[in-house]
């Protein structure tokens, strides 16, 4: 970025941090030798780190005599924000902390702790401030030091073991941060001092990706109170919400889960995401469009892989059809819970102004769906009449389930139906297709017909029409149509 500012105004050190810059950027770099080129980088990273901690006093000095009103500024954060750099508030408030934060500002000058390793531990530091140098010696209600002994001797050293992929205990880093860790609880200073130089050691020791999660167990290790109170306020806060988008574009979960609630959830996720068989498809997306020296995740007309919440959504999904299609559910009013659609012939087949489906929230579906869900479903189907009773059922089972079995017995009486035939009371009877189920690949409760063996038998191997007792004609082919007189 080229900075535009009034030379004869700036100090002379500052015109020649300026003037350098300015030949800087006059330099090509694929023209400096590879190992002058790959050192040059390593001293501007390191250049860069000491330019934004000295900038943090300026900072500081700006708002102390309010320099910012001269250019009619409000604040000093309005005046960092206005200057269009990556310098923000987080840096004018790490600026407001380092009075207070002597370990940090120390690291920061000595350039063992970089810019956002500090701001991190300032905002960790603040979290405990409150609770530390109490007049009773106590830390959240427990003994101060006893607390301090665990989270400084063995807090600090175990997860900087951890950070790094697990370390022996002979593992001569360990020992030097152990026996400064040792020093540090022993120099008698305040139980803030003491922690700040703790949560320093360790941020200067670990990579920033995997200091905010170590922070937060240190701070949670000093406060244990304060996150039972957190655990408990979540759980009374707890809710979920479900409910269709106002522009009618699918629905929109909110949640306030408990610890317990988030815990099962994520790791069902992320359990259902790795078993997704879409990943590997996302991965060859993700690869081509790497190769073509773009983002894989910023929409294009090529195709692009599913980004983290895309996946998260799709593995919620098949979560949720394995636990309904396991049959752990058991009942609900003597019924398995399922999908219940209600759509008609003609809206499956696109008929113009026919009536939508409508699943079981009462809410409109697209026919797109619905024809995927009887593709890959077990279906039972329902012939709704004009008034809306039904007159016909049907299923992909291979013959009637039990349930319809009673009734079709409750329906005859138990009794054959072929006209004529009156097998003893309690002869078992067999459900027929009229039209054949390797024809159909369905069963229909209403179109079944129940007979006895020897009926079934006349029908199938010998080949005979049958007149059913309700005056019906059956074929081995099926029903016979009658002609009136």
């Amino acid at each position: 970025m080229k900075v535009e500012a009034d030379l004869t105004l700036l100090s002379p050190e500052v015109r020649a941090v300026v003037a350098a810059m300015a030949a800087l950027g006059e330099v090509v770099p694929s023209d400096v030798p590879g190992a002058t080129a790959l050192e040059d980088m390593r001293a501007l990273l390191a250049v860069k780190e000491q330019l934004d901690t000295h900038l943090l006093p300026r900072v500081r000095d700006i708002e102390l005599r309010q320099l910012h009103e001269l250019d009619a500024m409000p604040t000093v954060a309005t005046w960092i924000e206005a200057q269009t750099t990556s310098v923000d508030r987080r840096h004018v408030a790490l600026a407001r902390r380092l009075d207070n934060l002597p370990a940090v500002r120390r690291e920061l000058e000595t350039g063992r702790l970089s810019m956002l390793g500090a701001q991190r531990v300032g905002a960790a530091i603040e979290k405990v401030r409150g609770f530390l140098d109490a007049r009773d010696g106590l830390i959240d209600g427990l003994p101060g030091e006893d607390v301090l002994d665990a989270v400084i001797l063995r807090g600090v050293p175990q997860l900087f073991g951890e950070a790094l992929g697990g370390l022996s205990d002979d593992d001569l880093r360990l020992r030097r941060l152990l026996a400064e860790m040792v020093a540090v609880q022993a120099s008698g200073a305040s139980q803030a001092a003491r922690v700040e130089e703790a949560f320093v050691a360790l941020a200067a020791r670990v990579e920033l990706r995997s200091l905010p999660p170590a922070l937060e167990q240190l701070v949670d290790a000093l406060l244990p109170q304060r996150l039972e109170d957190l655990a408990a306020k979540a759980h009374a806060r707890r809710g979920l919400a479900l409910q269709r988008n106002l522009d009618g574009v699918g629905w929109r979960l909110e949640a306030d889960l408990d610890d317990e609630t988030g815990e099962l959830l994520h790791t069902t996720l992320v359990a259902a995401m790795a078993t997704d068989p879409d990943n590997v498809t996302d991965t060859a997306l993700a690869e081509a469009a790497r190769a073509e020296g773009r983002d894989p995740y910023v929409p294009s007309p090529s195709p692009t892989p599913r980004p983290v919440w895309v996946r998260r959504h799709d593995a919620l999904s098949t979560v949720l059809r394995d636990w309904l299609g396991s049959g752990i559910a058991g009942s609900r009013g003597k019924v398995v819970p399922h999908l219940l659609v209600r759509v008609g012939v003609d809206a499956l087949a696109g008929a113009p102004g026919s009536l939508p489906a409508v699943g079981s929230s009462g809410r409109s579906l697209s026919a797109s769906l619905v024809r995927r869900w009887a593709c890959e479903s077990v279906i039972t189907r329902f012939v709704m009449g004009l008034g809306h009773r039904v007159i016909e059922m049907s299923h992909p089972a291979r013959t009637l389930k039990a349930h319809e079995r009673r009734a079709k017995l409750m329906e005859t009486g138990g009794v054959c139906q072929a006209a004529g035939c009156h097998p003893p009371p309690g002869a078992p009877l067999i459900p027929h297709h009229p039209e054949a189920f390797a024809r159909s690949k369905t069963t229909s409760f209403f179109d079944t017909v129940m007979f006895c063996d020897r009926s079934h038998h006349d029908l199938h191997e010998g080949g005979k029409t049958l007149r059913l007792k309700d005056g019906r004609l059956l074929s081995p082919d099926g029903w016979v149509r009658q002609v009136a007189a």
